[in-house]
């Protein structure tokens, strides 16, 4: 009788766990309840390998303005930028409608982030030979706040 019965909840067990995800209606998932949303932390490293070089990397923008084209070059973007407490949460509001809440990154840190030259010219490929600067990031930042968006 008992292996019957381990034979059934075994049978039973193996056709839930093959019955995959089911799309929730909206006022179902309305209905869900969590703790905190979700939270995470973010290191974003961008064209800077392990060794500490950079390469010849451009983010090119072009524009045509009275049949000339120009291009926007940003040259060696790059650097790490560390993000710790983004969070994203779902919240009702006063008068009962529902919006994320996306807080702001609680702690940032960059390093070496920024470009190595900002220039405007006819060949996005060709040498920069008239910078309009660089930016370069190094520090901390601290903030506190959050962006709400609600869906219409």
């Amino acid at each position: 009788m008992s292996t019957r019965l381990l034979a059934l909840l075994l049978l039973c067990t193996a056709r839930c766990a093959l019955a995959g995800p089911q799309p929730l209606a909206d006022e179902e998932l309305a209905q869900v309840r969590g703790a905190d949303g979700v939270s995470f932390a973010v290191r974003l490293q961008l064209n800077r390998p392990g060794d500490g070089t950079t390469g010849d990397s451009r983010l090119t923008i072009g524009q045509t303005v009275d049949g000339r084209t120009t291009y926007t070059v940003l040259k060696n973007i790059g650097g790490v930028i560390q993000m710790v407490g983004l969070n994203i949460s779902p919240q009702a509001a006063a008068d009962g409608t529902n919006y994320l809440a996306l807080t702001l990154p609680a702690w940032t840190k960059f390093t070496d982030a920024g470009f190595d030259s900002l220039s405007v010219q006819a060949d996005p490929r060709g040498p920069v030979t008239q910078s309009l600067g660089q930016v370069t990031l190094n520090g901390e930042l601290q903030m506190q706040g959050q962006l709400r968006l609600w869906s219409h």
